[in-house]
């Protein structure tokens, strides 16, 4: 439409520009002693335009001539390029195929021609990871991380096909030196943290909890219960080896020392080391918060001549739950320590009766063997184990299993 306008108003200005010359034709008159030149008007407009033209193709052709080298070398440039391009898309189409020996010829082939040739070598130390070749891959991926921009790329490449080849402790390396050179990044964090998580390496998931809240690298509700597992885990290992208990237990953030559970371990490594009054300083206003599981556990295990003012202070927490499972064992466990043996019976029952976990009745068959009534050990012992059994049971056949 819009060429359209446009030739129907050439046309009309040239119809327009017609008229005025034959009504008026005028004349251009050039003169330069001795000789003179007139001609018409627009004979003149005529010849001006061919000579504009005329110039115009003479300039043109003139800087093309001198533009030959350089557009030839784009020529090339672009050529070379659509080759490399080609060859690298062939390379990863026969990595994901799973040729991995054609696939490292074609993407190491012409790497040398590549300006950037690091995304071949990433692909090329997958190609040779697939045939096993470690030391090749090694290779490919130290070549990758001297191309500018890909340090990152290929060392987050690189701790992955350590993982994949179970070189575990290799990857965990890895991805530390990627912490200290990329301060923050939320990939290598949550990397990072995964693969400690793995290997068990409980210091290093503790202290990447702090930088995984700053950077927020993953949930704030996975956060906290990796940092918990973590010093929950340091704690174990700390009552188990003999070591130092209290230095784990400082190492905690003083926000987490109020969780339940990490307070009921820490008392029960006081406990074993015979600090029963302190175990106790520190179980107490924890339970009058909150009547925890495992702090009743904890609380339950305390020995020495106080336990009839414990048995006491436990039973006035029963008048407000008074069906807990564990609070009864607690009970049963105190009053047996106590030498109340009716008592003992009596709470012992009572969570029998409430008890639903196969630890529960474990628990309630040592209070019966100290009572020294063999049978009903025998019978908790009966009953827990039928209920770890139900509990290891795959589900029958056709039910749904949750995702």
């Amino acid at each position: 439409m819009k060429a359209l306008v446009t030739l129907i108003a050439l046309l009309f200005g040239t119809v327009l520009v017609t008229l005025a010359a034959v009504h008026d034709p005028g004349y251009v008159l050039i003169e330069r002693h001795p000789w003179s030149l007139e001609m018409p008007l627009t004979l003149f407009v005529l010849l001006l335009i061919l000579a504009v033209a005329l110039l115009y193709f003479v300039l043109h052709v003139t800087l093309r001539l001198f533009r030959i080298p350089r557009d030839v070398g784009r020529w090339r440039l672009d050529r070379r390029l659509r080759h490399l391009q080609k060859t690298l898309h062939k390379g990863l189409i026969k990595l994901i195929e799973g040729d991995f020996a054609a696939a490292e010829r074609d993407l190491v082939g012409d790497t040398q021609a590549d300006d950037v040739p690091g995304i071949h070598y990433l692909a090329a130390a997958c190609a040779a990871q697939g045939q096993e070749q470690y030391e090749r891959r090694d290779q490919y991926l130290t070549r990758a991380q001297g191309t500018n921009g890909l340090a990152l790329a290929a060392g987050l490449l690189q701790a992955h096909l350590h993982e994949s080849a179970h070189e575990h402790e290799r990857a965990l390396a890895t991805l530390s030196a990627l912490r200290v050179a990329y301060p923050g990044n939320r990939v290598v964090l949550r990397l990072l943290a995964r693969r400690a998580r793995a290997l068990r390496d409980w210091t290093v998931v503790a202290r990447l909890a702090p930088e995984l809240r700053r950077y927020r690298a993953l949930d704030p509700a996975a956060i906290d219960e990796l940092e918990l597992e973590a010093h929950r885990q340091l704690l174990k290992l700390a009552t188990a080896n003999g070591a130092d208990a209290e230095a784990a237990w400082r190492a905690i953030p003083r926000a987490r020392r109020a969780h339940p559970t990490l307070v009921a371990l820490y008392a029960q490594s006081l406990i074993g080391k015979g600090a029963e009054a302190e175990a106790e300083d520190l179980l107490v206003p924890a339970l009058r918060h909150q009547l925890h599981d495992d702090l009743l556990a904890a609380y339950g295990a305390l020995r020495g001549p106080e336990t009839l003012r414990r048995l006491s202070q436990a039973e006035g927490w029963l008048k407000t739950v008074p069906d807990n499972g564990a609070l009864l064992l607690c009970l049963a466990r105190l009053a047996c320590e106590a030498k109340l043996p009716g008592k003992a019976r009596e709470y012992a029952e009572r969570c029998a009766r409430q008890a639903n976990a196969s630890e529960h009745f474990a628990e309630l068959a040592l209070v019966m063997e100290q009572l020294g009534d063999g049978d009903q050990a025998r019978e908790y012992y009966r009953r827990g184990l039928k209920l770890r059994k139900a509990a290891c049971e795959p589900p029958a056949e056709g039910a749904l299993l949750p995702l």
